[in-house]
């Protein structure tokens, strides 16, 4: 990969969801991966990804697994952890007849934006709660479905679990999980969330096979915890989730990623327009 390439495309965090710079993704790798039988998009980020991997392979006939490490545009630290974790994760499985191609980088802030951020003070009056991650979440599964329906992949693999020890993230509650498979599945794709029922972080460094501190060899999100109160308590309605993805994002990024099935780049402002008569 191009480091000073990569560099620049980070740089400016441009609209890369269905088509891609040759030095990235070449148009020969992706007529491999359209041949490649068993494959599987995986999302990259820190150790719980990793772990997702593994687990993943040996529950599911995956036989190629394609890294991907998106952006939204609240990151902050060192990209070279995510291709590292990348790395990682081939030298697992390396001798277990699993083709690990070169990871892919991929993302739309516009998109992240009309889920995450355009809308704050409506959600705030609808539903009486906001968090960003909610969104952001089903944002980071529903990008990588038209690059996994182009090179024919029937899975993206997910690291996300219910649990984290004894502390609760609202956008991996049941609910948000529930809510992610659902989406994912409209568009033929499946879901895989290995890690689901795993609450313990000992568990995970056992899969991955080393020590490794939660949230360490991954960047760091300028938005983190931000739907707990000062003490570190999170509060939040099962039913109110489910409500603010049937009645807002759902549309919304149906909308989006159909768009991008159809080859095209999403027209945001448009949408925009066609969201807030209904959020007011």
């Amino acid at each position: 990969m191009n480091k000073a390439k990569l560099r620049s495309l980070l740089g400016k965090k441009p609209e890369l969801v269905i088509s891609f710079p040759d030095w990235l993704l070449p148009a020969a790798v992706i007529d491999a991966l359209k041949k490649a039988e068993g494959l599987a998009l995986a999302e990259i980020a820190g150790r719980d990804s990793v772990a997702a991997v593994l687990a993943a392979v040996e529950e599911h006939p995956i036989k190629g697994v394609l890294p991907t490490i998106a952006y939204t545009g609240t990151e902050f630290g060192d990209w070279d952890r995510a291709v590292a974790t990348s790395r990682f994760v081939a030298e697992c499985l390396r001798g277990h007849g699993i083709t690990v191609f070169d990871p892919v980088f991929i993302g739309s802030p516009r998109f992240w934006w009309l889920l995450c951020g355009r809308y704050i003070s409506a959600l705030f009056s609808r539903f009486g709660f906001y968090t960003p991650c909610l969104g952001c979440h089903l944002y980071l599964h529903a990008l990588r479905i038209p690059l996994a329906r182009l090179i024919g992949a029937p899975y993206i693999i997910a690291g996300e679990r219910e649990q984290h020890d004894a502390r609760i993230k609202v956008n991996q509650v049941p609910s948000a999980l529930d809510a992610y498979t659902t989406f994912v599945g409209r568009f033929e794709v499946g879901l895989l969330l290995p890690l689901r029922s795993v609450h313990s972080g000992e568990e995970i460094e056992r899969i991955v096979g080393q020590e490794w501190k939660e949230g360490g060899g991954q960047l760091e999100c300028v938005l983190s915890t931000n739907y707990q109160d000062t003490d570190g308590f999170v509060a939040y309605d099962e039913a109110l989730i489910r409500r603010f993805f049937e009645e807002f994002a759902f549309p919304i990024a149906e909308g989006v990623v159909r768009s991008y099935l159809e080859g095209e780049s999403p027209d945001f402002e448009t949408l925009a327009k066609t969201i807030s008569p209904r959020l007011s």
